[in-house]
């Protein structure tokens, strides 16, 4: 018997990713359907697993047909009775005039279980990513939340806005760009001072989030001159007069820069959350998924590390945090720890792979100076063990360069496969907010590179979207970084220009390497 169906209605935050509830984080690691609408960052869709099916409310002439209310209640049902894990994810929180009740009430109809989950909502976190309270002990007593879009009063709900107008406290209104000079006319008809100040914020708590002061009787002209678009909330009242001492984000050195990020989803966190903690827009584009080795390729692995053939070895290498993984892995598949390697030498390429032996319980005796395979061949001919007999364990493509050295000196190693890298798949939407402004998406000034095969994967995965030339020309108007020299000549060799390179092959490295491409005036 199948089990029951259950849909979980989430609250995606206002678009910064770190602001996803770990409640959030959750359904969505466990979900089999996840319908999204438009706010929600896609980024938050590598939390799925690869066999989620995504569905998605668009917006945008790009982005493919859009879903319809209608459509969306019926999939929710459907998807449920089949017994899947239904996520609807919604920007905002999906009660804070989204329509999550409506949803819920569709499902009780169907017999469909359901839940809220609660999410950082947009009226809150836009102001004050923007620096601007709305609250404060010495202005005002209290808070309004209100529709700016007409759709409410075509429903015989018409706001109230001579009582809103002569209140004392801040009014917050949604969705109320289309519609800004109306509702601040009638605000100042009904009542409030046009000299009140007002304020606009667009994508709060991105990187490129865009705030206009003015006060109701200018608001409108300066959102014009300013060209914004949705999505966006309109802040009125004395509150507004206290950005000019709070506001913080834009302080940044990195504000109002979009910059993506290419490594594995579930090894992107540290440099996306560094590059926001600097102020950029940090895009989570996927161009490699870590993979199991071939069956062959784990037996062979397995095999290496059996004690008559690890007898004979001068140590072992590892040239990444995965093949650290694979090493261990393989280990306790044969009962085996640490103590495998007694009297041998572990040499981790890269400060990154030497912390995970670290953590899994083995101190490397050789960390080379350079984090490439040049470093460990000086240091392994510096030591004199460069002719002795190795076992490597790496991805299952990797340059030749170290077994050529060892080969010349008169060793030997043995290549293992520890696991391998695919071209994972990227969620449409998220495909699509790489275009230019003027082509309908959000652009990018800076791309992030830590081998030549996520840039071969990232023009793959783009080339089939845009086409080949239009993908190019898109890298071309952006910054491109690399990790280091090895990877630099990955991209010179893909005939893509380099724009910096990482001083140390770190996260720290890549966001000093990007700060240096947009210096602060």
């Amino acid at each position: 018997m199948r089990d029951a169906g259950f849909v979980s209605l989430v609250g995606a935050g206002p678009w910064d990713p770190e602001l996803l509830t770990l409640a959030g984080r959750d359904r969505l690691a466990r979900a089999d359907v996840v319908i999204a609408d438009y706010l929600a960052n896609p980024a938050l869709l590598m939390h799925c697993r690869p066999d989620t099916l995504i569905l998605q409310r668009v917006r945008g002439k790009h982005s493919g047909p859009r879903l319809a209310q209608d459509e969306v209640n019926r999939l929710l049902v459907e998807h449920a009775q089949a017994g899947k894990r239904v996520v609807r994810l919604k920007g905002g929180d999906p009660m804070m005039f989204g329509r999550g009740a409506e949803e819920a009430k569709v499902l009780r109809a169907a017999g469909v279980d359901y839940e809220f989950v609660p999410g950082v909502s947009s009226p809150i976190a836009a102001p004050e990513a923007a620096g601007i309270p709305i609250t404060h002990r010495s202005h005002t007593p209290s808070v309004s939340f209100v529709s700016g879009y007409e759709a409410y009063e075509k429903a015989g709900l018409a706001v109230a806005w001579k009582h809103l107008a002569n209140s004392a406290g801040t009014l917050v209104l949604m969705m109320s760009v289309k519609n800004a000079r109306t509702n601040a006319a009638k605000l100042v008809d009904a009542g409030r001072e046009p000299s009140t100040p007002a304020a606009v914020v667009r994508w709060g708590t991105r990187g490129i989030q865009q705030t206009v002061v003015g006060t109701l009787a200018d608001i409108a002209d300066r959102m014009d001159a300013a060209q914004i678009r949705p999505p966006a909330v309109m802040v009125v009242g004395d509150v507004v007069s206290l950005r000019e001492q709070l506001a913080w984000l834009e302080r940044r050195p990195l504000f109002g820069r979009r910059v993506v990020v290419t490594r594995a989803a579930r090894q992107s966190g540290g440099l996306l959350h560094a590059l926001a903690g600097a102020g950029a827009d940090a895009v989570a584009f996927p161009c490699l998924e870590v993979a199991a080795p071939e069956p062959a390729e784990r037996e062979a692995l397995d095999a290496a590390l059996a004690p008559d053939r690890l007898a004979g070895l001068e140590g072992v290498i590892v040239s990444s945090p995965n093949g650290a993984d694979a090493l261990f892995d393989a280990l306790a598949r044969l009962n085996l720890d640490a103590r495998a390697f007694a009297g041998k030498l572990l040499a981790a390429i890269g400060t990154g792979t030497a912390a995970r032996c670290q953590a899994k319980g083995l101190r490397p005796d050789l960390i080379p100076a350079k984090a490439r395979s040049e470093g460990l061949i000086e240091l392994l001919r510096a030591r004199g063990l460069l002719g002795g007999r190795w076992l490597h364990v790496r991805a299952d493509q990797g340059r030749k360069l170290l077994a050529e050295a060892i080969s010349e000196a008169g060793g030997s190693i043995e290549l293992v496969i520890g696991y391998r890298t695919v071209r994972p798949e990227v969620p449409g939407l998220l495909l699509d907010s790489l275009r230019p402004v003027a082509d309908g998406g959000e652009g990018y000034d800076a791309i992030c590179f830590a081998s030549g095969r996520t840039a071969r994967h990232f023009l793959e995965t783009t080339g089939e979207r845009f086409g080949a030339d239009a993908a190019r020309g898109f890298l071309e108007q952006a910054k491109i970084v690399a990790i280091g020299p090895v990877t630099a000549d990955a991209l010179a060799a893909l005939d893509l220009r380099v724009d910096a390179v990482a001083d140390t092959p770190s996260d720290a490295g890549m966001v000093e390497a990007v700060k240096g491409l947009f210096p602060k005036a």
